[in-house]
């Protein structure tokens, strides 16, 4: 490894997901012949070819193997990227055999045979040992001799691949894989879990909901192939490695299970308050560390469900003896109650008293309880499920039903004619409650939707008695004391729910309506402050995970592309695009976002999630850089429509800025030019949508995800910004299925996009 990752591998191991990303880098700069220093004097891989096509050669001729279809040739132009001179680039399906399909009759009773499942994702460890015997299966299996390669094909990213350490049989969703002549099986198994390879996957995958290599995909796989000896020294410096990797996460894992006990603790002794006037100093100590304590998101989610607790035990803010007492507002309710009963033949209710012993919170003075029941009409439409159309009337369901809040994705409509009909058993107003009662249990949300909308589907609306109660009634039922009643009444195995008849029997505490109004208004406080913590924190982890794909494209790139900088590729693809008609900056800073990210250029760290896709305002700087320097200058055009389009105009000078970017590439120059021609008169558009999924897709992959196109085409449309909706999910899927063609796949290892506003997963 090189002197600048080991001297930066604390930044690189406390990173996002950074000991994961060490693990690939290894493995990366393993296949690319980085890793360790080539001696001269082994045997070069075209030998090694020979000896691969000598054996072939025999085995063809003895029968043993069918002669297979000739492979195309490999041009060096069309190389992932450089390998060392004593290395060669070989098709995968030219230098091994896949295995052969042995009909299940023909498998000995007590053979092993392995399937998916037996096998742990990533780290590719054996979960359990089968024999045929002890398996429920009727299907062909694939044989495997001790040493071959397993690879699991179906829902590659899953990094399902292991050396067998014996013979055995396997699904035919697991190709073995066995050399035709002598190879080291561990740097086998290396490469095929390697970032580099991965990425071939992924472009080449099919199937949205399981995913799979096809057969022909994986014969046409590049493979780069070291001289023998240096196939053993990869082995013993990754195996070296990966070691430190167990190391530098056991212990993390020690002080990341130490900093949540510490927390815990702390909060615990938060929680333990006796009243406002404890709780406030309590809060000021643990305050004045905010910045070492609460690191890490689960932590202040651990806060923020602490200060809940606290809100309805009445620790958060004094009692103040002038309010009306609760007991009052429980009459105005049973008032409101009756009177739904005797006009509109009110049915909710639910048993009047609450036994001390049902008490799970603490009266003060001034307070009462009373049951779910009694405090709101429930309207249920859980078990309907309408008819769906494409526009219309907003249809909310329990997925739009999030923590605390209604989102609008995903979007489903029913028809504007079927709208009264459809909502007979009542309409909801600004002010009530929808609660989910399974999958998701327990989520609750004040609504704040002034348009007409349906519910349907695991959602109850609590249609308030009196709508004051809402705000500190949301905050009860998402406390954890609320969250364990739920838990304790609900039912089913599978997918567990709770029934309409037994939520609302469920008791909650009711404080002054005054009092209420205060509590939610210091518990807005305090959640801004936690929102604060955690923007921040995702600030710093964004900083930090920058600098640390920063050093991982600099080890992967050997540092040339430093003496480049942006003003010179922004030039270097003016020089190509200026004189077409749709280029315009729209389209310019996108394609330099690709540019940037899938060549891993390092241009850039600051991209936005922007109208029109990922955004680097910097981009302005440079434009009037590469003016001042006379590589090109910018003019505006009003068109037709009102709008403005920026043209450009090559300068004098350019071709200084074009010759230093065509250095720093080196051999990935021919890789910017494909990617250029990729986008040679389309539309701005598409390159908008093309420049916006890969960044989604990036996003994910850092974050530690592995999405499909569902999720991918759901969060560009719903978590970008809401300019995305105009792309049509049928459009977005022909464009990822276009990326995967042109193997615009990204790896999770450029900078990520932030959010113009706070931005989550899912």
């Amino acid at each position: 490894m090189t002197a600048l990752l080991t001297d930066n591998l604390p930044l690189l191991a406390g990173a996002p997901n950074g000991i994961k990303k060490l693990r690939e880098l290894i493995l990366e700069l393993a296949v690319r012949g980085k890793l360790v220093p080539q001696d001269p004097s082994d045997e070069p891989a075209s030998e090694l070819l020979k000896r691969i096509a000598e054996e072939k050669a025999r085995l063809v001729a003895e029968g043993k193997i069918k002669k297979q279809k000739l492979l195309a040739d490999i041009n060096a132009d069309g190389v992932p990227f450089e390998i060392p001179v004593t290395w060669e680039w070989a098709r995968l399906g030219e230098i091994t055999n896949f295995g052969i399909t042995v009909k299940k009759e023909e498998i000995p009773e007590d053979a092993w045979v392995l399937d998916l499942e037996d096998i742990e994702k990533d780290t590719s460890k054996i979960l359990q040992k089968f024999f045929l015997k002890e398996r429920n299966s009727l299907s062909d299996k694939n044989s495997f001799t001790k040493g071959d390669v397993l690879y699991g094909k179906l829902r590659p990213y899953l990094n399902k691949v292991l050396v067998a350490d014996e013979d055995g049989f396997c699904t035919t969703e697991i190709l073995p894989f066995r050399c035709y002549g002598p190879f080291v099986a561990h740097y086998f198994m290396g490469v095929l879990k390697s970032p580099y390879f991965l990425s071939y996957v992924n472009a080449r995958s099919y199937g949205m909901k399981m995913p799979r290599l096809g057969t022909e995909d994986g014969r046409q796989a590049f493979f780069p192939l070291p001289p023998l000896a240096e196939q053993h020294r990869i082995v013993a410096k990754v195996d070296e490695l990966m070691a430190l990797c167990d190391r530098l996460d056991a212990r993390q894992a020690d002080a990341d299970s130490a900093h949540a006990q510490l927390v815990q603790a702390l909060l615990d002794s938060l929680a333990q308050a006796r009243n406002a006037e404890d709780f406030a100093q309590s809060w000021q100590r643990l305050a004045e560390h905010f910045q070492t304590l609460f690191t890490t998101e689960p932590s202040i989610d651990a806060l923020k469900q602490t200060l809940l607790q606290l809100a309805v035990m009445g620790k958060l803010v004094p009692q103040d003896s002038s309010d009306e007492p609760a007991s009052e507002l429980l009459k105005r309710i049973v008032e409101e109650k009756e009177r739904l009963i005797l006009e509109e033949g009110l049915r909710t209710t639910a048993s009047e008293d609450v036994p001390e012993a049902d008490y799970y919170f603490t009266l003060h003075a001034g307070w009462a309880s009373c049951r779910l029941g009694n405090l709101a009409r429930f309207i249920d439409y859980r078990g309907r499920t309408p008819t769906k159309t494409s526009s219309g009337i907003p249809l909310i369901t329990a997925k739009n039903v999030r923590p605390g809040f209604i989102s609008r994705e995903p979007q489903e409509f029913i028809a504007d004619t079927d709208y009264l009909s459809w909502m007979t058993r009542g309409f909801p107003r600004v002010g009530d409650m929808l609660f989910t009662t399974e999958a998701p249990m327990g989520n609750v949300a004040i609504i704040d939707i002034a348009e007409r909308f349906a519910l349907a589907q695991r959602v109850i609306c609590f249609q308030l008695h009196e709508l004051g109660t809402g705000p500190f009634l949301k905050l009860t039922m998402m406390s954890s004391g609320f969250q364990a009643q739920l838990s304790d009444a609900a039912t089913g195995m599978t997918a567990t729910g709770i029934k309409s008849s037994r939520l609302k029997e469920i008791p909650v505490p009711i404080p002054p309506l005054a009092e209420q109004h205060r509590i939610v208004a210091k518990v807005d406080q305090l959640m801004a402050l936690c929102d604060q913590l955690k923007a921040r924190l995702g600030e710093a982890r964004q900083v930090h995970g920058n600098l640390a794909n920063a050093l991982i494209g600099q080890a992967l790139n050997n540092e040339k592309k430093s003496r480049a900088q942006a003003v010179d590729f922004s030039a270097y693809l003016i020089s190509k695009l200026a004189s077409q008609r749709t280029f315009g900056r729209v389209a310019h800073m996108k394609l330099l976002f690709l540019a940037d990210s899938h060549l891993g250029l390092g241009l850039m760290d600051g991209y936005r999630r922007h109208a029109a896709g990922p955004l680097d305002t910097t981009i302005y700087r440079v434009e009037e850089r590469a003016a001042q320097e006379g590589l090109y200058s910018t003019s505006i055009e009003v068109l037709k429509s009102g709008q403005e389009k920026v043209s450009y105009h090559i300068g004098a000078n350019i071709s200084r800025s074009i010759e230093t970017a065509a250095s720093a590439l080196g051999a990935a120059q021919k890789k910017l030019d494909r990617l250029i021609a990729l986008f040679e008169g389309r539309k701005t558009d598409d390159l908008e949508a093309v420049a916006t999924l890969y960044a989604v897709w990036n996003d994910a992959l850092a974050g530690g995800l592995h999405p499909n196109d569902e999720w991918l085409i759901s969060e560009f449309r719903g978590n970008w910004h809401e300019a995305k909706e105009r792309f049509t999910p049928d459009i977005l899927g022909k464009w990822l299925g276009w990326m995967r063609d042109n193997g615009l796949v990204p790896t999770g290892n450029s900078a990520v996009t932030k959010s113009q506003a706070a931005f989550l997963f899912n």
